[in-house]
């Protein structure tokens, strides 16, 4: 089911023991480089929801009007729980839980969108989960308490529109070099060679590395390896049934061995494992 045809989709699941709706929607078209998508969604169920998430190359904030979300990192056993929250860049999966009604929002921001609005280094929230008031402060109430109010999807994506706009619009913006390096990876998937991006920045390959990593979170290589993963869970999903050695050439990894090492170390999974489970 659509509504408001020109952004936004609504999906609607009805079950005996939940009704689920999900809206998403793409941005303002100025914001595009910098926000890829709104996700809200509405759910009654009382079960406990568990989702491995993957890295992605983007930076997602969740602003929770419900239930709490409980994680726990790949390299830990410890549960923390969180309502509104951002993640940075990671470099490996993480296990969220949630139980009970809830509402909620989700913008998946570009990782030079995430500096913009956050305007600050994403070295700072690498591979960690933070409450969205300990990086805004006062702002990140105020923006919360409007998101609930607003009476529709439309609206509250409206909100999201105008409040990423003009934070971006007072952000101290990366050196240009970061931001075309960041953008080149983007728009290849992470296939391009990185001494060719280096090669256009006109900086050195280990100043690139250093200033790339404190701004955008990882280094050139390590987030090019992310995008390349992202672009083959992708195709996991979506594809009936994949032929993996296909995949991994298409996905820019050297053989099949390769990307079976990535999906490891990214998901703690194997390919197949993937396929089953459909996540995230």
């Amino acid at each position: 089911m659509a509504a408001d045809a020109r952004r936004i989709r609504v999906d609607r699941f009805d079950s005996p023991h939940a009704q689920v709706e999900m809206a998403r929607a793409a941005p303002a078209g100025p914001l595009r480089p910098y926000v890829r998508e709104y996700v809200g969604w509405s759910d009654t169920s009382r079960a406990i929801s568990r989702r491995r998430q993957l890295p992605s190359g983007a930076v997602p904030l969740i602003v929770n009007f419900g239930a709490r979300v409980r994680e726990r990192k790949a390299r830990s056993d410890e549960w923390r729980e969180y309502g509104t929250f951002t993640a940075g860049l990671h470099d490996a999966f993480t296990i969220t839980e949630s139980a009970g009604p809830n509402l909620g929002l989700q913008i998946n921001f570009s990782a030079v969108g995430a500096r913009l609005f956050y305007d600050r280094p994403l070295c700072e929230l690498t591979n960690l989960t933070v409450e969205l008031v300990d990086v805004l402060a006062r702002p990140a109430d105020d923006l919360i308490a409007r998101l609930a109010d607003a009476p529709s999807w439309a609206a509250r994506f409206e909100i999201l529109d105008r409040e990423i706009a003009a934070r971006i619009a007072r952000a101290r913006p990366p050196a240009r070099a970061i931001v075309s390096a960041h953008d080149e990876l983007v728009r290849t998937g992470g296939r391009v060679r990185i001494a060719e991006v280096v090669g256009r920045s006109g900086w050195s390959a280990r100043h690139l590395a250093a200033r790339f990593r404190d701004e955008i979170g990882l280094a050139p290589k390590a987030f090019a390896r992310t995008l390349r993963f992202a672009a083959a869970v992708r195709a996991l999903k979506t594809a009936a049934a994949p032929d993996l050695a296909d995949l991994a050439q298409a996905c820019g990894y050297y053989d099949q061995a390769h990307f079976t090492r990535d999906v490891g170390a990214f998901a703690g999974a194997t390919p197949t494992e993937l396929i089953v489970s459909r996540f995230p």
